[in-house]
């Protein structure tokens, strides 16, 4: 095969490959409604196994230990969306009775503004930024949330079947790759890397969003608790997930307190959220995840837009997935390593090296 033969059968992979993944990726972004509670309830199954194999350890059968962690994410989940809900459902209430605040906090800022330059008789006169349109669109807002009942229904229902075939799976998964040892270390290391983030992740988020909590409840801040939960959440979303849930708080501060109140939960979230998220959990996370902190960020903005906001809070294990997938073939494995934080492993790039110096 000549020279020009050869590039163009690599081009031509290369152009079948581009068409298949975004052939792939359309297919995604059509079957988003579904696969977004699909990753969820998979998400949690993954971050049970450990819970299900210490049980089955002490001697509990596989149907009860499979059982049990459906009990207990069925109780989690129902217990944080009834939370939510009924938050929401006050929220809901008591919002118009906001209306004459912000027109009135709307008003002081016009008036310290008029004292500069600036024209500022025409500000919060357009349609969006009136007091009752900011009203009226937090109303419909939350409407919108308290009506995804089904979604719940439906993670609820996935994540049971789930954790029922995940008691047999790994058993199934050795004898049907039992020829491909390689394979199983790959699926045993995604499971632990994924496994390892999500359970850090909730650790350091919980931590983060109980004391964001009770900052809020000390400085008379409306619904912490909702807040708090919505911390929790947006944990899982790395760096812009922070300033998602700091907005509200402060937005409410502002509203019911005014300026240095808002101040003051803006600073004391950030001086929390940075220990949290940028002194503490990397020593942790950063040895579990492996991926550079820009291929974090742009993985946050590309599943988000692929899958809407539950692709988002799964963006940074779906990440992961991809890494291994990568790793798994020669052609694409120096996309791994630039996904990679820490590199190539010594082990990925030294056995072609010694592999050549055997043959010679």
């Amino acid at each position: 095969m000549t020279a020009a033969q050869t590039t163009m059968s690599r081009l031509g992979r290369l152009l079948l490959t581009l068409a298949s993944a975004v052939a792939v990726l359309a297919g995604m972004r059509i079957a988003a409604p579904i696969l977004g509670p699909v990753l969820i309830a998979l998400m949690i199954t993954i971050a049970w196994t450990p819970g299900s194999q210490w049980l089955r350890r002490h001697g509990w059968p596989s149907s009860v230990a499979a059982l049990t962690g459906i009990v207990i994410g069925m109780l989690v989940i129902l217990i944080f969306v009834g939370l939510v809900w009924s938050s929401l459902i006050q929220l809901q209430d008591k919002l118009p009775g906001y209306q004459p605040r912000i027109e009135s906090l709307q008003q002081v800022i016009r008036d310290r503004l008029s004292d500069l330059p600036i024209e500022s008789s025409r500000l919060f006169t357009g349609e969006l930024l009136r007091a009752s349109s900011i009203v009226t669109y937090g109303l419909t807002t939350i409407k919108r949330i308290t009506q995804t009942a089904g979604t719940v229904i439906v993670l609820m229902l996935l994540m049971a079947f789930m954790m029922i075939e995940a008691t047999r799976f790994p058993g199934k998964l050795k004898r049907a790759l039992s020829s491909h040892p390689e394979a199983i270390e790959q699926l045993t290391r995604f499971g632990d890397s994924i496994r390892g983030y999500l359970v850090i992740n909730a650790a350091f988020g919980l931590v983060a969003a109980i004391i964001n909590t009770l900052l809020l409840i000390a400085l008379g801040v409306d619904f912490p608790l909702l807040w708090g939960l919505l911390s929790f959440l947006l944990s899982f979303v790395p760096n812009v997930g922070f300033l998602i849930a700091l907005v509200p708080p402060a937005l409410m501060a502002l509203v019911e307190a005014g300026f240095i109140r808002a101040a003051i939960v803006v600073g004391a979230y950030t001086l929390i959220n940075f220990v949290v998220d940028n002194v503490i959990k990397p020593r942790f996370v950063g040895h579990t995840v492996d991926l550079s902190p820009l291929i974090v960020v742009v993985s946050l903005f590309f599943w988000g837009w692929l899958l809407g906001p539950m692709g988002a809070l799964v963006a940074v294990p779906l990440t992961i997935a991809l890494k291994f997938f990568f790793e798994s073939f020669t052609d694409s494995r120096w996309l791994a390593h630039l996904m990679s934080d820490a590199g190539p492993r010594p082990s990925a790039v030294d056995e072609p090296a010694s592999a050549e110096k055997g043959a010679a």
